[in-house]
């Protein structure tokens, strides 16, 4: 067994979950880090995205509306330092829970 230390932020963030276009992407035939089974999001539609350590943008889920993706990145940079940039991917959980 091989195990590593990640690094990573848990988003709680339900107007991201009301937007229809991200729901749209949510609910597309592609795979997804999640527990939502389809259909409405509810408070267990939380979903898993990886950040490139390099905080470029790039990731796993990059083909999501761009401005939401953006502002995941734009919050990896606010948190982590890419002068510090690990070997693995950043994990980010997305929530959905009345606040």
């Amino acid at each position: 067994m091989s195990a590593r230390i990640c690094r990573g932020l848990v988003l709680n963030v339900p107007e991201i979950f009301a937007d229809s276009r991200f729901q749209e992407w949510l609910n597309n035939d592609e795979r997804k880090f999640t527990w939502h089974r389809g259909g409405p999001v509810d408070e267990w539609s939380d979903v898993i995205v990886l950040i490139d350590p390099s905080l470029t943008g790039e990731g796993s889920d990059s083909d999501m509306p761009a401005e939401i993706w953006n502002r995941i990145v734009d919050e990896c940079r606010r948190v982590f330092s890419p002068e510090l940039s690990p070997a693995h991917h950043y994990m980010v959980r997305l929530t959905n829970l009345e606040r």
